[in-house]
């Protein structure tokens, strides 16, 4: 543990050190892990760890894009075979190619909400027909909502080892109402926009089925 502890401390400072250019390198950290279809989430904790929630939100939105699209032009432009034969065993996969190929840009922005490998839904999307610019923009917005969450769960972590340590200023009970409270709605959108998806989703299902 306090292996771990050292070298999140030593890599904070790194990175805090190089100021927004360190904010720029863990985006680029966060897309190369995407490249191997890692969990970002984690990242994301540790972004609200290391910048606060500001300048963390920031990396891990520019760590996600850039991830996504890395990957989507790699599977359309680079290695398409290859991704086509792992992605043939996942028939999810399959049914977001059809309904892709029928309504577009917005099939993507539902499924964002949906919690599925983000970064093989990003490789996956490369090999349907939705054009590059739409499939940016529908990815951006809908992650919003997650990467906060996310950060949010690192900056409230942060807080609370600085606060049992001795690091730091204390906190207003106040503080950590609010902070908690936020976290809370942001959660609570979260399972509200995934069910809202899922059943969007299903319902087009349904309907390229009954045709």
């Amino acid at each position: 543990m306090k292996a771990i502890t050292a070298w999140l401390t030593s890599s904070q400072e790194f990175f805090q050190h190089l100021g927004w250019m360190g904010v720029l390198a863990y985006a680029l950290v966060m897309a190369i892990a995407g490249l191997f279809s890692s969990p970002l989430s984690p990242f994301a904790v540790t972004a609200g760890m290391f910048f606060g929630f500001g300048r963390g939100f920031i990396a891990v939105q520019l760590g996600t894009m850039l991830s996504s699209a890395v990957n989507f032009l790699v599977s359309r432009y680079v290695a398409r075979g290859f991704v086509q034969r792992r992605l043939s065993a996942f028939p999810k996969f399959q049914a977001i190619d059809a309904a892709v190929g029928r309504e577009g840009w917005k099939i993507v922005a539902l499924i964002r909400f949906i919690p599925m490998p983000f970064g093989l839904a990003n490789y996956a999307f490369g090999l349907t027909a939705v054009q590059f610019w739409p499939y940016v923009f529908a990815t951006a917005f809908p992650i919003i909502i997650g990467n906060c969450f996310f950060v949010w769960v690192g900056v409230t972590t942060q807080a609370g080892i600085a606060a049992t340590t001795g690091a730091g200023h204390h906190r207003h009970p106040m503080e950590w109402v609010m902070m908690g409270l936020a976290g809370a709605a942001t959660l609570v959108a979260m399972v509200f926009v995934t069910r809202v998806a899922k059943k969007a989703v299903a319902q087009r299902d349904q309907s390229l089925v009954a045709e």
